[in-house]
């Protein structure tokens, strides 16, 4: 009669890890991908218990590990990941060691020495958005680190995992020594924008202000009305001399023979 397995359901925090280029390492030379990766088994495993982390499985190049709170597991993250930046800096780009790691809590089901339920689901699904050297959390995990870990986090916004139903809010933990690179590229990207923008925004602030002094000196219509209306009339040569002026004379009798008189004066 079969042994029937006992099932133990709680609340934890669930970390996947999965080596960056292991397949792709193997088609090319599978004795060094061989060697990475028991490097990196090595390395993760001696990590997980300084955090109270359980190895509950490897797949592969990959690690499911339990943690009782979601800071011990972000912890271990940041650790693992300070571990292999320090340990790539001093070899070839093509014996770098690399991982994405995620991190969900929720509720899982231990049975038979594995753990199955949507804490584990949603936790893989993090970890393959995280990228090569980054650590991928669920809203859950930043809402009870946010005040107890000593990080920045970065919102990755709404994301529709696989065959998880609802739309999931994600962070990446920004790590000390990637921050700079990261933050670097992006000022050196606006650095190349920024003459043309203020060249631009200077063209536009003197174009602006040359508009606006022509347009308060310019003279406006009523104004120009205004100044002909009043304009001084040029003066005519008039003589200095007194003179009189004489009308031309009316008969105003009723003698009609009398008007050469008229015409004479």
């Amino acid at each position: 009669m079969p042994t029937e397995l006992t099932e133990e359901r709680k609340l934890a925090a669930i970390m996947f890890t999965d080596m960056v280029g292991y397949s792709a390492l193997a088609q090319r030379d599978d004795k060094v991908a061989l060697e990475l990766l028991e490097e990196h088994r090595r390395v993760l495993r001696e990590i997980f218990p300084r955090f109270h982390g359980i190895e509950i499985k490897t797949i592969g190049d990959a690690f499911l590990v339990e943690f009782g709170s979601a800071l011990e597991a972000a912890q271990c993250a940041i650790e693992i990941q300070r571990t292999l930046a320090k340990r790539n800096h001093d070899v070839t780009s093509d014996r770098r060691i690399e991982v994405k790691i995620g991190i969900h809590i929720g509720d899982v089901v231990h049975r038979g020495g594995d753990v199955y339920g949507d804490g584990v689901n949603i936790a893989s699904r993090i970890e393959a958005l995280a990228g090569a050297g980054g650590i991928c959390i669920s809203t859950d995990v930043e809402r009870q680190i946010r005040n107890a870990l000593e990080a920045r986090f970065e919102k990755f916004g709404s994301a529709d995992l696989k065959n998880i139903k609802l739309p999931m809010e994600l962070f990446r933990i920004v790590l000390p020594w990637e921050s700079g690179a990261r933050v670097q590229s992006s000022a050196t990207r606006s650095s190349k924008k920024s003459p043309v923008l203020i060249a631009a925004a200077v063209l536009v602030i003197v174009a602006f202000i040359a508009g606006g002094w022509w347009w308060s000196e310019r003279p406006s219509k009523h104004q120009q009305s205004a100044a002909t209306q009043l304009a001084p009339v040029a003066p005519t040569n008039v003589p200095d001399q007194k003179s009189v002026a004489v009308l031309p004379f009316v008969n105003l009798s009723d003698d009609k023979g009398s008007e050469y008189f008229s015409d004479g004066v």
